[in-house]
């Protein structure tokens, strides 16, 4: 195993004007000093991550030691060890990630509060929201659907062998999990620190992903994308609508109106034929929703005023406007073969009026 590692230094050393001076590893006396490290240091496992929970308690009644949020929203779930970490963390590791799993984005938030109620307890300062930290620290609003993917962290003071093992596991049966060695070190009443990740040159991992895997990731950060898009036009909206009763329109309530519009931002500029039926973007809609919940997202299609939320949202995404127009009146709407998008789309008859969207 050793031959297929990057380990961390097993020494350092201080250069003077004369020599090299040993610099002395020193044990972190106790692990609550290696998660102040790593909740504190956004950067030090390697990107910039988010601490928003910290001694998390399960419903089994473990305590998870850090909870930690990325930029896209996906979650990773960190165990720290001061010391040797042995083969058990992964197990622990593991059951801790399958609860975390479950939580959707209210879950998250309760813990964030709970993190934040026990950091300003001490502090005395005001207590932001999820949505605020999460914008103050990456500098973007946060997306509105969280935790669609999530990762294992292992950071510890050292790691045995049956470990890495069982690390090369879970990485061969595409289980993202990364180990992380950290060591403190002393030298003239300064405390240094270094971290170096555990890599398997045999691990599927460190090899070229597939397509498929590609085209998943690059599907969830483009609808991450338009949700930030999403958020922020609405943001926008409420700020420019009158404050006082009877101007609550389609898109100020609560409902599917967000992912009608995420929808429309998405799928719209797709578009290359000139003109496009309501009924195969209700049917495009349909499939979407689908294809999210087997992603994890719950989207919503509203019972009653779904095509009054689409004509709103079309209009909002510009280049479209509402119109009505015989089937064979265009041709493109065949030669664009539209019906291979959404399988529950019916094929119009020749003749045939339609109600849908033609470019400006």
């Amino acid at each position: 195993m050793s031959a297929r590692r990057i380990a961390g230094p097993d020494s350092l050393w201080r250069l003077t004007t004369s020599s090299l001076e040993p610099l002395h590893p020193v044990e972190f006396r106790y692990e609550m000093d290696l998660e102040d490290f790593v909740a504190a240091t956004p950067g030090l496992t390697g990107e910039k991550a988010m601490t928003i929970g910290r001694q998390v308690r399960t419903p089994d009644g473990h305590v998870l030691d850090l909870l930690k949020l990325r930029a896209t929203g996906s979650t990773i779930t960190t165990e720290c060890k001061r010391g040797r970490a042995k083969a058990d963390a992964i197990g622990q590791l593991v059951a801790y990630a399958a609860w975390v799993d479950t939580l959707d984005r209210a879950a998250l938030e309760r813990i964030f509060e709970e993190y934040t109620r026990n950091r300003t307890r001490s502090q005395g300062s005001v207590r932001p929201t999820l949505a605020e930290a999460f914008e103050e620290h990456f500098g973007m609003p946060m997306p509105m659907t969280l935790n669609q993917t999530q990762t294992m962290e292992l950071v510890a003071g050292s790691v045995d062998v049956a470990t890495l093992k069982a690390v090369r596991r879970l990485r061969e049966n595409d289980i993202p999990i990364s180990v992380h060695v950290v060591n403190s070190y002393r030298s003239a009443g300064e405390t240094l620190v270094a971290v170096a990740e555990w890599m398997d040159v045999e691990s599927p991992s460190e090899r070229p992903i597939s397509v498929r895997a590609q085209l998943q990731e690059l599907h969830i950060a483009t609808v991450s994308a338009v949700e930030n898009s999403t958020s922020r036009l609405l943001r926008h909206i409420d700020r420019q609508r009158p404050r006082h009763a009877g101007h609550d329109g389609p898109f100020f309530t609560k409902g599917a109106h967000a992912d009608i519009l995420c929808f429309a931002l998405l799928f719209m500029p797709r578009f290359t034929t000139s003109y496009v039926p309501y009924s195969l973007l209700e049917a495009l809609y349909d499939g979407w929703v689908n294809e999210q919940a087997s992603l994890g997202v719950d989207r919503v299609k509203p019972a009653h005023g779904f095509a009054q939320q689409l004509k709103h949202a079309i209009k909002m995404v510009g280049g479209w406007r509402w119109d009505r127009k015989y089937w064979d009146e265009d041709p493109s709407l065949e030669n664009e073969r539209l019906r291979l998008l959404a399988g529950r789309w019916p094929m119009p008859k020749h003749g045939q009026y339609l109600s849908g969207y033609a470019r400006k």
